[in-house]
């Protein structure tokens, strides 16, 4: 007799059954894309850090289906949220520039930490706008999920940034900040009966993905979840009351220790749900034949601190705020394995286009790491990727920039070296080298403000 189901797992299969009752059978393969150019799935969640994943080493996340994705793929180890908070990541990501060009450098204003949530739009400066230019080279490209751009416009349009292909059904299903929870439309309280956000935002995919399998037409589908974002509730089968997780050594001693550890489950459990809906992606994706044809990323908008170092955010150069997940699949054109290069939100827009062989986009600040990615002998690389925060929460005006390389953490304020970390010997970031490595500190600060000059930013604002 087999051993019984823990309701987990039960849930887990039962979502398993109905995919597979609800795609349509394949044969082989779904219809090739035109043009030889690959479908693009782009997933991206709210506030997952990158070390929490089993594949990158953390027994305690429950994470199959990412390892899975992992192990089918390439994981950046050192990819990195440039502009750690919800909003400039997005405009990051959107146009392929830093802050001080896309105008948006916090979550509340476009120029100032002035303002409030309800009616904000962002307006791109001129920039470049990543799914504009997939449509203009023949995707149709949709977006599902959390938007945190400004007010939800359900009409296609330009304020839609190029993600309004009436084929994906994209305006229907875009949500503004408070409705990304669950599917209540409250301020991420659970409503019982109503169900997991992220679940029903997965049903819709599958739903694209049904109808993607006949159409020959290359399409970018973004889907957009909000958690594991605070509050730290996971929904039921993922609630793991009965787990005390570690609470790392870079919490300091005496604080709110109770709450971490309690926002350790529920952020733990939240991340294991997700890992659960991006499951029944890949299933789909098999199922429909679309696997070989799409390009999968999974990524975060940027990490979480969770009490390290004495925060609870993000905002920080610390790398549990700044480093994020990023595993990437494409059979046969994307290797299995990792690559440590520092990568940085602009360069993604560049790289993805790259990557599927689209030219590369006109006056943005990131650059094209395709080649790299793809495995090619002497392809362009980079030593270290550019971090800045031009309003925080926690550092007085104006805010902070920095450097990440492989090995190093550096950030400094207009003033001067503030932080050096060695993450080989100290992972944890718990010794602040800045003067005991005076010499490297000032070798970093200048490059940090090379790159500055470089890319026109500058400690002024606007």
């Amino acid at each position: 007799m087999p051993p019984p189901l823990h309701r987990r797992d039960f849930l887990k299969a039962s979502a398993a059954a109905t995919v597979a009752a609800t795609l349509p059978a394949c044969d082989g393969g779904a219809p090739r894309p035109a043009g030889g150019l690959p479908h693009v799935l782009y997933v991206l969640s709210d506030s997952h850090r990158a070390s929490d994943m089993g594949c990158a080493g953390n027994p305690e996340a429950r994470t199959p289906h990412m390892d899975r994705l992992a192990a089918e793929g390439l994981r950046l180890t050192t990819a990195l949220s440039s502009t750690p908070l919800c909003r400039p990541y997005r405009a990051n990501l959107m146009s392929g520039c830093f802050p001080h060009r896309t105008g948006l450098l916090t979550n509340r204003s476009e120029e100032h930490n002035f303002g409030i949530e309800d009616g904000f739009q962002w307006t791109p400066r001129g920039v470049p706008l990543l799914a504009e230019h997939f449509r203009a080279h023949g995707y149709r490209c949709g977006y599902v999920g959390k938007w945190h751009l400004g007010s939800v416009n359900t009409d296609p349009g330009p304020l839609r940034f190029g993600f309004d292909d009436a084929w994906l059904g994209a305006a229907g299903d875009v949500h503004e900040y408070y409705a990304w929870r669950y599917n209540t439309g409250a301020r991420g309280d659970f409503e019982e009966g109503a169900g997991f956000r992220a679940t029903r935002e997965t049903d819709r995919v599958l739903e694209l993905l049904r109808r993607a399998a006949d159409d020959t037409q290359p399409w970018f589908l973004v889907l957009s979840f909000g958690p594991p974002h605070d509050p730290y509730k996971a929904p039921p089968g993922f609630v793991h009351e009965d787990v005390d997780y570690t609470v790392p050594p870079n919490v300091p001693a005496g604080f709110l220790t109770d709450r971490i550890g309690g926002a350790l489950r529920g952020y733990h459990g939240l991340v294991e749900a997700l890992d659960h809906e991006l499951g029944r992606l890949l299933d789909a994706l098999d199922a429909t034949g679309l696997a070989d044809d799409t390009l999968v990323v999974y990524t975060s908008d940027h990490g979480n601190l969770l009490g390290t170092h004495g925060y609870e955010g993000k905002e920080m150069p610390y790398d549990e705020s700044t480093r994020v997940p990023f595993l990437m699949r494409w059979p046969g054109r994307v290797p299995v394995g990792t690559d440590d290069m520092p990568l940085g939100t602009p360069d993604l827009f560049p790289t993805l286009a790259g990557l599927v062989g689209l030219p590369g986009p006109d006056g943005v600040d990131g650059r094209d790491f395709s080649a790299r990615l793809r495995g090619e002998a002497g392809a362009p690389s980079q030593d270290d990727a550019y971090l800045v925060s031009h309003l925080s929460r926690f550092v007085e005006w104006p805010g902070w920039k920095g450097l990440r390389t492989r090995r190093h953490l550096f950030a400094t304020r207009q003033d001067g070296p503030w932080m050096l970390y060695d993450l080989e010997a100290d992972p944890y970031q718990l010794e602040n080298l800045v003067d005991r490595e005076a010499e490297l500190a000032k070798d970093l600060d200048e490059r940090t403000r090379a790159t500055m000059a470089a890319l026109g930013d500058s400690w002024r604002v606007g």
